[in-house]
């Protein structure tokens, strides 16, 4: 009987202690939430309908553009919204709109239940009030404060309008893309029709839209569009707002999208101004917390300041480089009326990695539209060779003066056949320092040298110098001896590319690019302030040999048409093998450039490369900007030895024979890190007497009018020949190794001398009697 008492004294206890434990932590959760909206914004009605304009700001504070969206936002009495579209909203945005006071408190239990697994917020569980309100009274970011304002604020909305007004509101407010604000202007903008004209299978594409119409726009990706209409239908039938049949119809109507219209910006700088906005919806979706739509609610509603990078003298000149028909080879628009070929440009500082310019277009068509800057991954050829390969390679211990063999070389491809890298010049030049293979872009040399330091140490450092891109697993990916003349599985931007030179132009320091520098709300509040993350790629030595490398691209090699610009510039070109894309990609001790063009539609073109017309747009583009900077070599830095005599056949210590090399002397002078400079003698430059009427090496026999002594070159390994039958063309100054037979036996004598014209006689032996 007593151990029966302490059993029901102890779970008294028990439930005594729980319940206690409940009722402190119900009544602080209470205290708490009560000094959360104690600091609640007041409910102000007014607030639900006006907007405020946004303004964006060049480097020097500027106005450059105006942002506001009632420009396209066209309102509509919820009583000329069709039932199958409101019913849309409710089944995928708020099932229990009808039912509740404001907040969902079962939405709510389970969205905390989902944060707390998560360790962080994951789940929202907003109605359409509190979507309503968060975009009318509060500040963007996630926190407990702000959902418990937000709730309270709700649950006043309840109380002053009627369910039909807050559907109202909010279906007139919601962004579906393409600066389109409200269920009438999405009406127009995708199937050209008022909204009470829209039918059940458009009502529930058009409802799937506001989640993100970044992904979901069906003018941007069709099939993902066709897949959240088909969730919205399937959340219509488990509400019972309409029967599976009707949903199973609707899926299978064909939808007739009415295409976008030009809507050209009335904002200068349009490109850049595309890509800040962009970027800004894309960096207030991940600082605080926001959906896209309400990130461009906020930009373009919320009267906010946007201070950027852009320098509107070097945009200017980029624009007009971009849109000169002189610039290209030739102009036909494509079935969409827009001119072909295409170009973009980018404008970098290294040092701080802010965008000047940005130019994705020979002209700006649609407001948010197709940026090539930033948006087109194309291949960038050869322009991608110090990137991906030369890089690597000299901080691997290779130099400038490294010889590679610019020889016939096969590889087995996953096709089963083999394959022979080629050269842009349809030859072989033999022996080549890394300088000269940069220099004058031998494709074979990349593909060789990647060969040797590895694939992965290739991706690695392309990595390394900022980009993105690459595609690294799949039946189609990046690793591939490709990579060393720009042959990508996706591509990389204009931007991207110009990033990534722009590694190389702040002494092997990468920085990111960045195009905002800061954004302020209408209340003063600093919500944004960028400071781009940036990283060691490289040493400032390494850096240096390249970009004297790439120097030398546009004194004497592909780039030379930029040779007499009146301050120092390292650059490369890139064309690819059939010219669907060309490049000049370039750098100042100040800026960074990249130039390129191409169609749309990748398409073969004629009379381009990267040297031409890439190049002269980027000549028009960076005189403006050098003007009125001061002109500045690239600096050595400490630890760089030279310029130090070289032999180019043998990347060593030149001996006598180099300078008597029958094509003129084989040495120049060469920048190594130190430590890595040549501490050998050329070996490969070699003296050899020979007859001259067989071009054989000489023997004893041989007459001594016709013994020459010679210099040639001996390679370190034999080349192969191509399967086109091509060998190197520095063949013909090699050593031979047969000797003449014409004269005598063709024997290799021990120590052979050329005979003393003076004492010879040339009847000591029968063979040498022979006229030759």
């Amino acid at each position: 009987m007593a151990k029966h008492k302490l059993k029901i004294f102890s779970f008294r206890n028990i439930m005594l202690t729980i319940l206690a434990i409940l009722f402190v932590g119900f009544g602080a959760g209470l205290g708490l939430f009560f000094s959360y909206i104690k600091d609640a914004p007041a409910f102000d009605p007014n607030k639900l309908k006006p907007s405020e304009t946004s303004f964006v700001y060049d480097k020097d504070g500027k106005e450059i553009a105006e942002l506001h969206g009632e420009q396209n936002r066209i309102p509509v009495s919820i009583d000329k919204v069709p039932d199958s579209l409101k019913n849309a909203f409710i089944a995928i945005e708020d099932q229990y709109f009808y039912q509740h006071k404001g907040i969902n408190v079962r939405s709510i239990l389970g969205a905390l239940w989902a944060d707390i697994m998560h360790g962080s917020y994951h789940r929202g569980a907003s109605t359409i009030t509190q979507q309503l309100v968060k975009n009318a009274f509060l500040s963007p970011e996630k926190t407990p404060k702000r959902k418990a304002q937000e709730a309270w604020l709700a649950i006043q909305l309840e109380r002053h309008y009627t369910k039909n007004k807050i559907l109202e509101f909010y279906l007139n407010q919601i962004y579906f893309g393409h600066s389109a604000y409200g269920v009438e202007s999405a009406a127009e903008i995708y199937f050209g029709k008022s909204v009470d004209q829209l039918d059940l299978a458009e009502s529930a594409m058009l409802a799937g839209i506001p989640k993100s119409p970044s992904i979901y726009s069906p003018y941007l990706n069709f099939d993902k569009a066709k897949e959240r209409q088909e969730i919205v239908l399937n959340a219509m039938v488990e509400r019972n707002f309409i029967t599976r049949e009707q949903a199973e119809m609707a899926k299978k109507e064909k939808i007739k999208l009415v295409g976008l219209k030009n809507a050209k910006a009335d904002y200068k700088a349009p490109f850049f101004t595309d890509y800040v906005i962009q970027e800004l919806a894309a960096q207030l979706q991940k600082e605080f917390g926001i959906t896209e739509d309400e990130a461009y609610n906020k930009i373009y509603n919320e009267g906010l300041k946007i201070y950027t990078t852009v320098d509107m003298k070097i945009q200017e000149a980029a624009e007009k480089a971009l849109s000169d028909p002189k610039n290209y080879p030739y102009s036909k628009e494509d079935k969409n009326g827009v001119p072909q070929p295409q170009a973009a440009a980018v404008v970098i500082d290294p040092h701080t990695g802010y965008i000047k310019a940005m130019v994705g277009g020979r002209e700006h068509q649609q407001k948010l539209g197709f940026n090539r800057a930033s948006q087109a991954f194309r291949q960038p050829g050869s322009a991608f060779k110090p990137i991906a390969v030369y890089t690597a390679a000299i901080d691997m211990g290779y130099t400038a003066a490294t010889v590679i063999d610019d020889s016939p070389v096969s590889y087995p491809s996953g096709s089963g056949k083999a394959w022979t890298p080629e050269n842009y010049t349809n030859d072989y030049k033999g022996l080549t320092t890394i300088r000269t293979a940069i220099t004058n872009s031998v494709n074979v040399v990349a593909v060789k040298v990647l060969k040797n330091i590895g694939i992965d140490r290739g991706i690695e450092y392309a990595q390394k110098l900022g980009i993105k891109d690459l595609v690294l697993s799949g039946r189609k990916n990046d690793r591939q001896l490709t990579i060393a003349l720009g042959g990508l599985t996706k591509g990389v931007t204009p931007l991207e590319l110009a990033s990534a030179y722009g590694t190389l132009a702040n002494q092997g320091v990468h920085i990111e690019p960045v195009a905002i520098l800061k954004v302020i709300d209408k209340n003063g509040r600093t919500l944004i302030e960028n400071k781009p993350d940036q990283w060691s790629a490289v040493s400032k030595q390494v850096a240096f040999i390249v970009t004297d490398m790439l120097r030398s691209v546009v004194i004497e090699g592909t780039g030379k048409r930029l040779a007499s610009l009146p301050f120092p510039v390292a650059g490369k070109t890139g064309t690819t093998s059939d010219s669907k894309d060309v490049w000049f990609v370039g750098y100042t001790p100040q800026l960074v450039a990249a130039v390129w063009m191409g169609h749309d539609e990748p398409t073969p073109m004629s009379h381009v490369a990267g040297g031409y017309q890439p190049a002269l747009m980027w000549k028009q583009i960076m005189t403006v900007a050098q003007k009125d900077l001061p002109v500045q070599n690239f600096s050595k830095p400490d630890g760089i030895v030279g310029p130090i005599n070289v032999c180019v056949d043998s990347g060593k210590i030149p001996t006598e024979l180099c300078y008597k090399d029958p094509r003129g002397p084989r040495v120049r002078g060469e920048y190594f890190i130190k430590g890595t400079e040549p501490t050998s003698f050329c070996d490969v430059h070699v003296e050899k007497q020979i007859d001259v009427s067989t071009g054989l090496l000489a023997t004893p026999y041989c007459p001594p009018e016709l013994v020459q002594t010679r210099v040639f070159i001996q390679r370190p390994e034999p080349y192969t020949v191509s399967p086109k039958g091509q060998i190197p063309l520095d063949a013909k100054y090699e050593a031979p190794f047969e000797y003449c037979n014409i004269h005598g036996p063709a024997e290799a004598p021990g120590n052979f001398q050329p005979p003393d014209l003076n004492t010879w006689n040339p009847g000591n032996t029968q063979e040498n009697s022979q006229t030759p």
